[in-house]
């Protein structure tokens, strides 16, 4: 958190430059771009070892923020190698050590404290900026610095001056790895204000990344308790709030470390992804279609941005079109790792209305804005990856189009349903859900919603166009129950659980479902999960010598609280072994839920906990077709791996995509009953289908700690356990 939070500091002042450079007015003079790379060029070294390591030296006290002792070491090299071109070097960091630390004198600036840099600094500089016979690297690395001087100074119309003529988006290698993300946005600015959109747009992505916080390697996902019988004091859990607790955490909300996914970008992330915006409204045809072919996806985002815009304005034919939908499907993605999901639903409906008679439309309803917009972008994120596969040449296009749910959902819906979409994947939240039944059924419209646990009224309603396409808290505890009676042969099973409404829920769902095939909970024991000493924990989980022990929590806390049992002499063990009569170990079968699907399980508790089972909707560990199409595409675009949302999310789209256009299912209302019908449908979260209440039923499959890693489990449970309607999938998928 520590590292992170420190990164945000050091940032505001930036937003704060940033904010006083905007203040000056345009230049209006246009340049023409250098073919100078200054990135590309080596840095300028001295002509002795000697003299090289002195500098060095100077040089790590200025990175240490030593500026004083830096700057006398660098005076002294320059004075006795004169003549050596590791001089100019010496001569600008020299005024780089009188303009001192950055972050504190932009903090300063926003307390009111602000005082100008010494003079000396300008005299330095300028010289060095100005003169033909320096060395670019030093040249350019001055006219950098000396635009962060004038931005300290407050000085916007002379920052934008100097760097007027600056040679591109490329960063000269005299400039401090530390200091880069304070002048990549001047940079920017000013190849902006000189009106070279194409090379501002450039440097803002440099500008984005330089500013791209580091996460945690250890950021566990905790459940955290949203619980209302938490607050209200009452004795019975929620299921809804148990759904939302997990729904939460599967998202990866922790604002802290998150990142390209809408909720976390740091205040200077959000103006550079603005004003290239800005840039990108005043590219030329030329420049968007060149930039289409960037390296970098913010440039091929904002070029899609650009150009899919002014061509659907002159009427193309229906190639072209199909053009604009393929450059739309490449880059729409890279609009949610900028934080601008509403630009790429913008584009979305651009393409939806382009006159093309068989064009077919999924509508995503999702929350891009609001306190949930994180996990909005999380799904969205999923079905973007659906939506790059969509096209093949002589089918029907399917578009993807994109409503945010936030503010008002019925309208959203309503402008779904006018853009003639034949599905909808959304909302997450079942409340929503549960008011748009009515809507969409009146459009007659079917609706796959993303939500945890049933939606209310889905018992009642059996010809309902609403389903429901996610994972389920409760069966995952059931489903762990079964495994362990059916197929452990566990009968005595230990319930260990955090006091919390999530761990309530899902305790009861395991203890029942146990109870119910015959087994006998030994031991019921609730912890705070605030606590590091789970000892007693432990000592009473031992006392009652379980077969298995459930514990649905997250990996951090099963890496803590399986080193107590340890300590208690209880150990895991894998499915296919019995314990014997004289081990002097107390052997058991951990069994979790999939908040368990944390690294930080094998990579400290795999001792502990070998052979621990948990159930898994999605893994990259699962080898099958679907499941590896899905990782992989996912993957190349986000340069990450995916998680649940996702994982439903593509499926959901997928399946849709598939009855449309391999079906041939062009209307809402065929497209609802093949929904409702008894086929197994294949994906990346396994093997399903919907009953006649529009409820999943499922194939859960389970992975195993194995040797320190987590391995393909061989067999599955079918969920929902108490009230499945249909016999399990064949080994083909098909039902029996």
């Amino acid at each position: 958190m520590i590292k992170v939070h420190l990164f945000r500091k050091s940032t505001r002042g930036l937003t704060l430059a940033l904010s006083v450079l905007l203040l000056s007015a345009p230049l209006g003079c246009k340049t023409t771009r250098s073919s100078t790379t200054l990135e590309q060029e080596p840095p300028i070294v001295a002509k002795s070892p000697e003299v090289q390591a002195e500098f060095d030296d100077a040089v790590a006290l200025l990175n240490a923020g030593d500026y004083d002792q830096a700057a006398e070491r660098l005076r002294l090299l320059q004075a006795e190698n004169a003549d050596d071109r590791i001089a100019q070097m010496a001569e600008l960091y020299i005024a780089r050590a009188l303009i001192g630390d950055i972050d504190a004198r932009f903090k300063a600036m926003e307390e009111g404290q602000w005082q100008q840099l010494a003079p000396e600094v300008e005299r330095l500089l300028a010289p060095l900026a100005s003169s033909a016979t320096v060395d670019e690297r030093v040249r350019f690395g001055a006219a950098a610095y000396l635009a962060l001087s004038q931005a300290l100074n407050a000085q916007p119309a002379q920052v934008a001056e100097t760097l007027r003529a600056y040679p591109g988006p490329s960063m000269s290698p005299a400039i401090l790895e530390k200091d880069r993300p304070w002048v990549w946005p001047l940079i920017a600015e000013g190849l902006q204000q000189a009106q070279r959109p194409a090379d501002a747009i450039e440097a803002w992505a440099r500008t984005f990344e330089a500013l791209k916080p580091q996460p945690r390697a250890d950021a566990p996902l905790e459940a955290a308790d949203t619980s209302s019988d938490a607050e209200a004091g009452t004795d019975e859990p929620s299921l809804d709030d148990a759904g939302a607790a997990q729904i939460q955490t599967y998202a990866g909300a922790d604002e802290d470390v998150a990142f390209g996914d809408g909720q976390s970008l740091l205040p200077a992330q959000v103006m550079a992804v603005s004003r290239a915006f800005d840039a990108a409204d005043t590219l030329n045809d030329r420049q968007a279609a060149e930039l289409l072919n960037a390296e970098r996806p913010f440039v091929r985002a904002l070029a899609t941005w650009a150009y899919v815009r002014r061509e659907a304005r002159q009427g193309i034919d229906e190639r072209e079109q199909e053009a604009l939908l393929e450059i739309f499907n490449e880059n729409a993605p890279y609009f949610l790792e900028m934080g601008v999901a509403s630009r790429a639903a913008e584009l979305s409906m651009t393409i939806a209305s382009l006159s093309e008679a068989r064009r077919l439309v999924v509508g995503a309803l999702l929350p891009l804005s609001g306190p949930n917009r994180a996990v909005g972008y999380r799904a969205l994120s999923g079905m973007l990856i659906a939506q790059q596969s969509f096209h093949v040449a002589g089918e029907p296009a399917v578009t993807l189009v994109i409503e945010d749910s936030a503010a008002d959902p019925a309208a959203a819906l309503q402008r779904l349903v006018e853009q003639g979409a034949l599905a909808i994947v959304g909302p997450l939240d079942g409340r929503i859900a549960a008011e748009l039944r009515q809507p969409a059924a009146d459009a007659a419209i079917p609706m796959i919603a993303l939500a945890p646990e049933a939606i209310d009224g889905a018992a009642q309603d059996r010809t309902s166009l609403l389903f429901r396409n996610f994972l389920s808290a409760t069966s995952e505890a059931r489903a762990m129950a079964t495994l362990s009676f059916e197929q452990l042969h566990d009968r005595r099973a230990a319930v260990v659980f955090p006091d919390m409404g999530y761990g309530r829920v899902m305790a009861q769902a395991f203890a029942q479902e146990f109870r119910a095939r015959g087994g006998q909970i030994v031991a019921e024991v609730a912890y705070d999960r605030s606590s590091s000493n789970f000892v007693d924990t432990a000592k009473a989980v031992a006392r009652a010598t379980p077969d298995a022990i459930f514990i649905p929590d997250s990996g951090s806390k099963i890496a803590q609280l399986s080193a107590f049992m340890a300590q208690e002499n209880i150990w895991g063990h894998a499915p296919d072994k019995r314990p014997s009569p004289r081990a002097q170990r107390t052997y058991v079968h951990y069994l979790g839920t999939s908040l368990w699907q944390d690294p930080i399980v094998t990579r400290q508790a795999a001792s502990y906990v070998e052979g621990a089972l948990i159930p898994a909707w999605y893994s990259p560990t699962f080898d099958d077709a679907d499941t590896r199409q899905f990782s992989a595409g996912f993957e190349a675009v986000y340069e990450r791996g995916a998680d649940y949302f996702e994982a439903f999310a593509y499926d959901s789209v997928q399946r849709l995509r598939e009855l449309m256009v391999e079906r041939g299912v062009g209307r809402s209302e065929t497209l609802a009953n093949s929904l409702h019908g008894n086929e197994w449908a294949g994906g990346a979260t396994g093997r399903y289908r919907f009953d006649d209440r529009g409820e999943p039923v499922r194939e859960l499959r389970m992975l195993q700690v194995a040797s320190g890693e987590w391995a393909a489990y061989e067999r599955s449970i079918m969920t929902p356990l108490h009230r499945s309607t249909a016999p399990a999938p064949d080994a083909d998928g098909s039902a029996p």
